[in-house]
């Protein structure tokens, strides 16, 4: 991991992938092997923690408001397949998961651990990335893939690219669902 980004607190107890030096999030799903699929959420893990009050990404106890990420289509669905994460664990990912914080970076298409995307999902990238901040949320299965619905906003935080391709934090544009 670059020694320039500092973890959150929360993150500080994650393992570290060795060959990517970053935090390996709690629904990260693994190969065979044991090594993480960064491009996989591990579906059953991600609604054992949602059950149990837990975010997705450090696994700590969730606080009074919740956190999801996701593109403007999840925004406008109101539904979202990452799980609930704490608002500092989500800034994080926008700095730190190669994905989220480079333009150009896409994922593998090897997705050794389960194969399949949500029937929902796609590889297409969005332009931007909106955080929903919120009180609550309910989980459902669908389609034997996790989904996600928050309860209203309180907050909607927009990340853009910029011109370099790097995301950074913008005035929110998304219309109140």
């Amino acid at each position: 991991m670059d020694p320039a980004r500092e973890l959150p607190d929360l993150m500080r107890s994650l393992p570290i992938d060795r060959h990517r030096g970053l935090p390996i999030p709690a629904v990260t799903a693994r190969h065979p092997d044991g090594g993480p699929d960064f491009s996989t959420v591990d579906g059953r893990e991600a609604l054992r923690l949602a059950a149990e009050g837990r975010c997705g990404i450090c696994g700590n106890p969730l606080d009074s408001l919740v956190a999801f990420l996701g593109g403007p289509g999840a925004v406008e669905a109101g539904a979202y397949h990452d799980p609930p994460m704490h608002e500092s664990c989500a800034e994080a990912s926008t700095e730190m998961c190669p994905h989220l914080s480079r333009r150009d970076m896409r994922r593998l298409t090897d997705r050794r651990s389960t194969g399949v995307l949500p029937t929902t999902g796609t590889e297409e990238k969005p332009d931007r990335w909106v955080m929903w901040i919120c009180r609550g949320f309910a989980a459902y299965v669908v389609d034997g893939m996790p989904l996600f619905r928050p309860t209203p906003y309180l907050r909607l935080r927009t990340f853009a690219y910029t011109d370099d391709g790097h995301l950074r934090e913008t005035p929110s544009t998304t219309p109140r669902p």
